[in-house]
């Protein structure tokens, strides 16, 4: 077996040497920044479409979201499975792995892409009737829908390169693209819309080609000799052994982000059902949670690569004591965001649109989420490192039995009782549900477990 260099040289954070807090935060902080600047995609399109074209046009991109959504997410989850499985291979220095891995991910993601654009453009009008679009949204909706999905593949593929890269150590790198691809994306947003007048289509079409460019960048990087796996297009075929274990990792944690984006359009349809103005209410107020939540999101990510490489180099403890360290960060700075939030929220809200009423039904959902942005910390960490260790299917499970027994049915008894409110006030209990739960398996069962392991190596 040929040895990978361990990470340390060049862009990559030594994960499984020195001090474990360093480590962390040094990976965490370019891949926040980073994740703020790919969240500005699709935030830009919906303060461009919402203060040039209307609250209508920002509805409908909005309402496009989980369908989008739902289309990538069990790939996405298979993904997140190789990303795993590229940290543990970086921890234990198996090169000629992590090529096969790259290039079975890479090709998947290339198959799938093109078979998700063709059905998903055919069954766009299916799925905006499914939702109880209203009319006075539906064809801009649809029109965003197109396009957005005629692009999908350039979305898979650029997460897919996001998470090799990560799985690395590495998150300088999807940084610094995502720095001019975003600019990139708020120029094309401004020339489409304001110059050419193409409203939701032209900041659907400023993304696909934004995220294309991402896509270009991220493979010259993998092809650079100093990453240990040279990306070659000759080289792109299915690994079979390599497919089983990407899928035995990442289909647990597909099938939950699948089925969360099915629980999400059922409630999507009942948001719907309250007419254009929560629903621009809604999607504001979820483009703001996306960066109020991306830091516990962030030090997740970070946990889980910290984890999977330790446990890939037999360090079990110090994973261990990777999670308690990213309990202290991720927990302290959302309480903090929500206190911020909760306070800047009408100012925020005025970014995407001038409507008084907008306004009101977005804080009316801030003032009811924001408090419990710690709980979706607590299990974000406690979740990665359960993955990161090599078991997805706890998550997955804890994931979408708070959602459906949970956050749906919640959704739709207690919208009918207090209104839109209780649409919110479901997702609040989801999040607190998904935190209690997943501690009591981690104290009571999963963490003897790790220090079985600990004991064995």
């Amino acid at each position: 077996m040929q040895k990978l260099n361990r990470p340390g040289a060049g862009k990559r954070v030594d994960m499984v040497n020195g001090n474990p807090v360093k480590a962390i935060v040094l990976f965490a902080v370019p891949l926040l920044l980073g994740n703020i600047l790919q969240q500005l995609y699709n935030t830009v399109d919906s303060i461009v479409v919402g203060n040039l074209v209307g609250s209508e046009a920002l509805a409908a991109v909005g309402t496009s979201g989980p369908i989008i959504h739902l289309m990538i997410a069990f790939f996405m989850g298979i993904s997140a499975g190789a990303s795993i499985m590229v940290s543990q291979a970086v921890g234990g220095g198996n090169h000629e792995r992590l090529g096969r891995i790259v290039h079975t991910i890479l090709t998947l993601a290339l198959m799938c892409g093109a078979a998700l654009g063709v059905l998903g453009v055919a069954v766009t009008p299916v799925l905006l009737r499914l939702l109880n679009t209203p009319q006075d949204v539906f064809a801009m909706a649809a029109e965003y829908m197109r396009v957005s999905l005629m692009g999908i593949v350039t979305v898979m593929l650029f997460n897919v390169i996001n998470g090799i890269l990560q799985g690395m150590g590495d998150s300088k790198t999807p940084l610094y693209i995502l720095m001019i691809c975003s600019a990139m994306n708020v120029v094309l947003d401004l020339v489409f819309v304001a110059w050419f007048g193409m409203a939701v289509a032209g900041v659907a079409w400023a993304t696909v080609i934004s995220q294309l460019m991402s896509v270009l960048f991220g493979l010259m990087r993998l092809s650079r000799r100093d990453t240990g796996v040279r990306v070659h297009v000759r080289q792109l075929r299915i690994d079979h052994a390599e497919m089983l274990a990407i899928l035995k990792l990442g289909v647990p944690t597909g099938l939950q982000q699948s089925l969360n984006s099915v629980g999400n359009i059922l409630v999507q349809s009942v948001i719907n059902s309250f007419g254009a103005v929560i629903m621009a209410a809604n999607i504001a107020v979820i483009k703001l949670d996306s960066f109020c939540t991306m830091p516990m999101m962030t030090f997740t990510t970070a946990v889980t690569v910290f984890t999977g490489q330790n446990i890939g180099a037999k360090k079990t403890d110090r994973a261990m004591r990777g999670m308690r360290i990213g309990l202290v960060l991720s927990v302290s700075l959302s309480l903090l965001i929500s206190l911020f939030l909760v306070w800047a929220g009408p100012v925020l809200l005025r970014l995407f649109t001038q409507d008084a009423a907008v306004v009101a039904a977005g804080m009316d959902k801030i003032r009811i989420i924001a408090p419990f942005y710690f709980c979706m910390g607590v299990f974000g960490i406690v979740a990665g490192v359960i993955r990161g260790s090599g078991q997805t299917l706890a998550p997955m499970l804890i994931g979408v039995t708070t959602m459906f027994l949970g956050r749906v049915p919640v959704a739709f008894l207690l919208s009918k009782r207090i209104g839109a409110n209780g649409i919110h006030w479901s997702l609040s209990i989801q999040w607190g549900a998904e935190a209690v739960i997943i501690l009591a398996y981690y104290l009571l069962y999963y963490r003897q477990k790790l220090l079985r392991r600990t004991e064995l190596t």
